[in-house]
């Protein structure tokens, strides 16, 4: 099958393109290179097809998603503490740019997987966190995945077939720790034999 993935030269997403290759699909990558790195895509670089795409740039996406059978979305601006200073690119990029994405998908009959977060629901107290517990994102960041959810309700009553993940602490391989989350920054306090920093009462 051939799949896309936008933000492929990312951390989840370079992780997603190498499994795509190791399971015979053909893969499309789509990455403005302005978080992502062409390195993390070394082993696979020959095996696929690279576009530099900015998502938010329509006429330009229009081309690349024709005749493929889905799109993997994991594009976005990320970092919470960022989006309070620059708010209204992060509506642009992960609202606008993806709006992109889902009129296409409606339009050209392929299915979207895309990445939104745990950060729509705010500050929850209890855990586990129910699927359908109340939505209340309490920042910039958060408030643009919810607007993304609203966008996947408004394309599914078109027919359009949409899938959001909701991203809680990811961890990996070749994680950096600029933004890492909460599990591989423990990690990398314990490998130099430093204890974790625990936040209040670790809930």
């Amino acid at each position: 099958m051939h799949f896309v993935v936008t933000g492929g030269a990312g951390f989840v997403g370079s992780h997603l393109v190498k499994l795509l290759v190791e399971e015979g699909h053909k893969i499309t990558v789509i990455d403005n290179l302005h978080k992502g790195k062409k390195e993390n895509l070394a082993s696979v670089i020959n095996k696929i097809e690279f576009q530099k795409i900015d998502i938010r740039d329509y006429e330009s996406m229009k081309k690349v998603l024709k005749n493929i059978d889905g799109v993997f979305h994991q594009a976005a601006l990320t970092v919470v503490q960022d989006s309070f200073s620059r708010p209204e690119e992060y509506f642009d990029v992960n609202v606008c740019g993806t709006e992109n994405i889902f009129k296409l998908a409606n339009e050209n009959k392929f299915k979207v997987v895309y990445a939104s977060s745990s950060s729509v629901y705010g500050h929850k107290l209890e855990t586990p966190i129910a699927e359908d517990a109340e939505r209340n994102p309490i920042n910039p960041y958060g408030k643009t995945k919810l607007e993304t959810e609203h966008l996947v309700e408004k394309y599914s009553k078109l027919n359009a077939e949409i899938i959001g993940l909701r991203y809680f602490n990811v961890f990996g391989t070749g994680q950096t720790l600029d933004y890492a989350g909460v599990i591989t920054k423990f990690l990398d306090r314990i490998r130099v034999r430093k204890a974790p920093i625990i936040f209040g009462k670790g809930s």
